[in-house]
């Protein structure tokens, strides 16, 4: 079952949803990620993250995401190999979206995307699916 953050039983706090993909779906080597959110913005920045079973790791995609104004995002996912992922959709707080950034950056500079062995302290995992990459 995913994880969902239930925006009702604390307002003003960040909520998120993934209504697509959804869980136990077989992806490819890439998918569009969407979803709503609410309470984002100001001290927090939506990511989503993948976090790959295998290798224990986390692999921050780009971001942080765009809400539009009916709170919706969009964004595609990349899967580096087979196997089975979660994809979480977090609010990061400002030092933790700066270390995400900062992990985009030295990755495309180096073209190596190594993962992290755990999120930032300051991300609040809002939403999570299951999926496999075939």
């Amino acid at each position: 079952m995913p994880f969902v953050h239930q925006p009702d039983a604390m307002p003003g706090i960040p909520a998120a949803t993934i209504t697509t993909p959804t869980n136990d779906t077989r992806v490819e080597d890439s998918v569009v990620v969407k979803g709503t959110a609410q309470n984002i913005g100001g001290d927090y920045w939506l990511w989503i993250t993948l976090y790959d079973y295998d290798t224990n790791r986390h692999y921050p995609q780009d971001g942080p995401l765009a809400i539009s104004s009916d709170g919706q995002w969009e964004t595609t996912a990349s899967f580096e190999s087979s196997g089975r992922y979660n994809i979480t959709a977090l609010a990061a707080d400002q030092n933790a979206s700066e270390i995400l950034l900062q992990y985009q950056s030295a990755s495309q500079s180096r073209a190596a995307y190594p993962g992290l062995s755990a999120l930032p302290s300051g991300c609040i995992t809002l939403a999570s699916v299951t999926v496999s990459r075939t």
